[in-house]
């Protein structure tokens, strides 16, 4: 008994330290934040370059060393934004391309976006600025897919930053907002197409907090008791009268208190007409650098990598802004291959059906059937539910306690809430592919309301423990703990371990299994050692009628390897099929062969003429003993996580490696 005391006695006084170093000190929140956006820092940062490349990591990166390789740049909306091949591109000239330099980006937006809570301090107390903060440190499809190199956390992060700068621009009415926002929304729109779906989020949103505020002021108490007044159809015409009456009158207060609260910005319109058109232009200047072209833009990207060196350069950025003469040509460029791209992307969602992995997020583009709807809603909702439940559970909550006026009640809560419910059903109704990134998109709104669920838990069992209340504290570290529990079973088991595999919520179809990433090392390091002319053999032998265009590496014909559409290398294999091997070509500088026939293959390893061998397991034609025989040796690995043609073989062959030292 004596010990449960003590216990007691100790918890009550590290609370009363902390309360009085939170009274104490101005900046105590500020310094709470800042430490759990280290914390996130660290753990997105720690073995980020662990996970062997996903097909579409290894597709974007494999674009942004082109375009630092060759110079030439172009927006494509099938790439998504421009955003990550300009910094990946910058980040490879300086510490060179690599799994960890590719990713660094994501991991730095995503463990920065904690800050974001201080700047909804007008809204939220202090225990729900550090819970929220605490949300997207530890969130596993935040942790997860900040360690991942695609866009959906940039475009989160940088939108749900603009929404937090608006916020406090409405809250202060002072202009630098205005022009932060304008720059972070241009970002979230250089980071992916969907940043225009954030936009119709909130003005949906929008519409539904008026309903709220006009319609149910008072929650669902308010929508019981008309349900309980109104058994007549007289009563409800004059219930509904009445409600339009106080409308009207609620509105007209509304605006009355607006300028109320904001008299000087009505008589200094104009000032603030100014600050808008400098806030555009701040967002027209940031999306124009990071959407012109380069070099010789999307010629230097869809041609011969012969015909592409002889391509005319375009008007870049750089000579558009230092030349003023060049400068309507520069921004005429721009816009018209955003509109072409926008206009491929918008309507129809073609960039789903180049089969290359490409997402339209249009809802309008014609209804999916409800089988096709499922197969794209369970994979988001899966990573949600098993690696958000935390998250998904506090939100429902957090919106409840606001609802019912539990806690104070904010417009932020069920704006927030609002946005993330539906984007729970809306995403994989305009997407064209069902996957588990996508919740991230639905983590970052719903963690608002989750916060103030969480914090309020935490002040239950601060009150509780100050008042010797010891069953409401025990439940309430109870529920604590509970959550805990969640999110560190989510994170370790699939974040930081487990990270390829089809079990895996947040793992995508078109992931390679881990243990290739040390062949891809072994691979790599035999390449730099050897001086020869060809450093790794694709082979695939099939042909004609046999051949398998959807997963075959190299192509039937031998007369069209060097015909490539796209200035991608190496030309002579089918490029899309082995993603995100031609990755690791190019950051590991290998030169790269092909081969299709079984004759010449045996040839070639009798030769030696190269350290490595990649051949496909379903392929019948592939010369396994005579590899054998001449010394390589071979093991298997998946290229997806399913799918008995997604399993190719590397052979490899030390004796190979021409150091230079032959006669």
């Amino acid at each position: 008994m004596s010990t449960s005391s003590g216990v007691v006695s100790a918890l009550q006084q590290f609370r009363r330290r902390g309360q009085s170093w939170l009274d104490s000190d101005d900046h105590a929140t500020v310094k709470l934040v800042v430490a759990i956006t280290l914390l996130g820092l660290a753990l997105r940062v720690v073995s980020l370059g662990y996970r062997v490349a996903h097909f579409d990591e290894g597709r974007v990166a494999y674009w942004a060393w082109h375009y630092g390789d060759t110079g030439n740049f172009a927006y494509r909306y099938i790439i998504h934004g421009p955003f990550i091949q300009h910094v990946d591109r910058w980040l490879f000239g300086l510490i060179g391309p690599s799994d960890f330099a590719m990713r660094l980006p994501v991991a730095v937006v995503g463990g920065l976006l904690p800050l974001t809570a201080l700047l909804l301090r007008e809204h939220l107390n202090r225990s729900e600025i550090v819970a929220l903060a605490l949300l997207f440190t530890l969130d596993p499809v935040m942790l997860y897919y900040s360690r991942f190199m695609r866009s959906d956390v940039l475009v989160a992060a940088f939108m749900f930053t603009a929404f937090a700068f608006l916020v406090r621009l409405y809250d202060t009415r002072k202009a630098r907002y205005m022009y932060a926002a304008g720059v972070f929304l241009a970002l979230g729109f250089a980071s992916k197409e969907n940043a225009l779906v954030y936009v119709v989020t909130w003005l949906g949103a929008t519409g539904l907090l008026l309903a709220k505020i006009l319609v149910l002021p008072d929650g669902f108490r308010d929508a019981a008791t008309f349900l309980a007044e109104a058994p007549s159809p007289s009563r409800v015409r004059d219930r509904l009268v009445g409600r339009v009456k106080g409308d009207v009158g609620r509105v007209v207060g509304i605006v009355r208190g607006f300028r109320a609260r904001h008299d000087d910005a009505w008589l200094t319109a104009g000032a603030y007409v100014g600050h808008i058109v400098l806030a555009l232009v701040a967002f027209g200047f940031v999306s124009l650098f990071f959407y012109a072209p380069r070099g010789a833009g999307i010629d230097g990207i869809e041609s011969h990598p012969a015909i592409a060196a002889s391509a005319p350069g375009y008007i870049g950025f750089w000579e558009g802004i230092t030349n003023p003469a060049l400068f309507p040509q520069l921004v005429e460029t721009t816009v018209d291959r955003v509109v072409d791209q926008w206009s491929n992307w918008l309507p129809s969602g073609e960039g789903g059906s180049s089969g290359t992995g490409g997402e339209s997020f249009w809802p309008f583009s014609g209804m999916k059937p409800y089988d096709t709807y499922m197969k794209h809603f369970w994979p988001s909702t899966a990573a949600l539910v098993q690696g958000s439940r935390a998250v998904a559970a506090l939100a429902g909550v957090g919106y409840l306690l606001d609802r019912l006026g539990i806690t104070t009640p904010r417009h932020l809560i069920p704006f927030c809430f609002y946005a993330g419910f539906v984007s729970i059903f809306g995403y994989p109704l305009g997407t064209d592919i069902g996957a588990p990134w996508l919740a991230v998109h639905m983590v970052v709104p719903l963690a608002v309301p989750a916060a103030v669920a969480l914090a309020a838990v935490v002040r239950w069992g601060s009150q509780s423990l100050a008042t010797d209340d010891l069953p409401s504290f025990g439940s309430a570290t109870l529920v604590l703990f509970a959550l805990s529990v969640l999110v560190a079973q989510a994170g370790v088991g699939q974040v930081y371990t487990n990270t390829t595999e089809d079990s895996n919520p947040m793992v995508q179809y078109a992931q390679p299994n881990a243990e290739l990433k040390g062949e891809l090392r072994e691979m790599d390091r035999l390449a730099a050692a050897n001086n020869g002319s060809t450093d790794v053999v694709v082979y695939y032998g099939e042909s004609g009628s046999q051949h398998d265009r959807y997963n075959a590496y190299v192509g039937p014909d031998r007369n069209s390897w060097d015909e490539s559409y796209r200035n991608n290398k190496p030309t002579c294999m089918m490029w899309y099929n082995s993603l995100p091997l031609p990755w690791y070509f190019a950051a590991g500088d290998m030169d790269v062969d092909c081969e299709n026939s079984e004759r010449n293959l045996e040839s070639l390893a009798d030769q030696r003429t190269s350290p490595v061998i990649i051949t496909q397991n379903f392929d019948p034609t592939v010369p396994e003993e005579e590899l054998r025989a001449a010394g390589y040796e071979g093991e298997s690995y998946r290229l997806r996580t399913t799918g008995d043609r997604n399993v190719f073989t590397v052979w490899t062959n030390e004796d190979a490696v021409d150091n230079g030292t032959a006669d």
